[in-house]
């Protein structure tokens, strides 16, 4: 069984959105032990740890124009920004340190502004020069990989992001997420795990939370292989780290799938607690996740809040569930009008039976033995048989002997009507309700010869 049949390319569309700015910095710092950026590259060719260089500084004239550039780009002016630096293109004299700052800030500003072709040219110009800064070379390199992505380029964004590597001794996540994205537009599955498996490691070596995009290719390519158990441990983490709905429902799915219920109920439920669900579908299986879990009272809870919040429809089999979870709870004035409510919603007569019921319950036998009699009405009954037994008890308790031994023996009668497809277990129901209806046939004709002998006795005593 596929338990993520909804995960598509929409999913790694998604997934690259957040590539084309700067790598991210992360707020706080998280614990995985035993992850190490040795063990998570031991299957790369990564660059050793270069010999420390120090960049040549720009020159005098050139910090003159970059001093009005970097507040310019901190206020987010692009347009301020590219008059700076058409300004300092036509200047003379600048070094080639000079001419590669400022094609990384021109590619810089039309990265920002979208105009990617514009931002590829300047970093080729960038790296044109080889007295370019050295710490930044690998940037540079890493920003052509992603605009090939962008483009659908996806080959030369691998390769584009091998060569990255090949310089950069201390590469991030990202990098391998792009990879692995690649790798899946051009459906090449293996690779894609691979990548996807190593960016993954390197955040988390790295103390860092991974990022949800990674998750999600991550569950995509599991999923796709049919690792179902690989799954699991992921969604621990995404929904300890992305809290969101879809991420706890599919948790809860993926315990169904394993058959794992307690779990299954504990992360929807979870979701319930947080007010993240919002679909009938979703309060319709914590429901029933719940009273199989014998907890009728916080099953009939949840789904009254979905149907007062109207994400349940308010129609004849939800308000039968809430109903009846209520009456389970001996909620009996909260079940009381939603079986009311259902029944008069309903073609079939069940529901007035099981309104019948409760109003027996309650001692109210003119109710019950309207509402018992509307059951028979409607029909469409699975035990016509328990109903005219329910009317006997209810003739009985009004003291109408009369009624209840007629009641009693239609039970008899209707044995043959009891819908029940297994010939055994029909028998077997048949075999216990005719010795209900004959116990009650027998106590009914006992009691009514004993108040009738209680009646002459009276009317003896007063005439005499």
């Amino acid at each position: 069984m596929r338990v993520l049949s909804f995960y598509s390319i929409f999913f790694v569309c998604l997934f690259l959105s957040s590539f084309l700015v700067a790598q991210e910095k992360e707020e706080r710092k998280f614990n995985f032990p035993g992850y190490t950026i040795e063990k998570c590259l031991k299957d790369y060719e990564i660059a050793k740890k270069p010999k420390r260089r120090v960049a040549k500084l720009p020159s005098q004239k050139a910090q003159r124009f970059l001093k009005r550039l970097f507040p310019a780009l901190e206020e987010d002016d692009l347009l301020l920004a590219l008059e700076i630096l058409d300004e300092m293109k036509i200047s003379e004299d600048l070094t080639n340190v000079d001419k590669a700052q400022m094609w990384y800030y021109y590619a810089y500003v039309h990265f920002s502004q979208d105009k990617l072709k514009e931002a590829e040219k300047d970093y080729y110009n960038f790296l044109k020069i080889e007295e370019a800064d050295p710490r930044l070379r690998a940037n540079v390199i890493f920003s052509l990989a992603q605009i090939a992505y962008s483009r659908e380029e996806y080959r030369k964004s691998i390769e584009t992001m091998k060569e990255w590597l090949s310089i950069e001794s201390n590469p991030s996540s990202t990098g391998f997420d792009i990879m692995a994205a690649s790798h899946w537009q051009l459906n090449e599955k293996r690779m894609a795990l691979r990548n996807a498996d190593t960016a993954m490691c390197v955040a988390k070596a790295n103390n860092s939370k991974p990022r949800e995009s990674t998750y999600n290719l991550l569950l995509a390519l599991y999923n796709e292989a049919q690792k179902t158990d690989e799954m699991l441990p992921l969604y621990k983490e995404l929904v300890d780290f992305y809290p969101k709905k879809r991420y706890w429902v599919q948790l809860s799915s993926l315990y169904g799938t394993l058959q794992q219920e307690s779990n299954q109920l504990s992360a929807l439920e979870a979701a319930h607690d947080q007010r993240l669900l919002d679909k009938e579908s979703e309060y319709i299986a914590l429901y029933q996740l719940l009273m199989r879990a014998e907890a009728p009272f916080k099953a009939a809870k949840a789904l009254q809040y979905g149907v007062d919040e109207e994400f349940v429809e308010r129609k004849e089999k939800n308000i039968k569930m809430l109903a009846q979870g209520w009456h389970m709870s001996q909620e009996l004035k909260k079940a009381e009008p939603l079986y009311k409510e259902a029944a008069e919603k309903s073609e079939e007569g069940e529901l007035f039976v099981f309104l019948g019921q409760l109003y027996l319950a309650t001692d109210r036998y003119d109710l019950a033995m309207d509402s018992l009699k509307l059951g028979l009405e409607k029909g469409k009954l699975k035990d016509p048989v328990t109903v005219n037994i329910l009317l006997g008890q209810v003739s009985y308790e009004k003291q109408n002997f009369d009624d209840a031994t007629i009641f009693f023996r239609k039970a008899l009668d209707r044995l043959t009507d009891l819908k029940i497809k297994d010939k055994k277990l029909k028998e077997e129901k048949q075999d216990k309700l005719r010795a209900q209806a004959l116990t009650w046939l027998s106590y009914t004709e006992k009691e009514a010869k004993r108040v009738k002998i209680l009646e002459q006795r009276r009317r003896d005593l007063e005439e005499s």
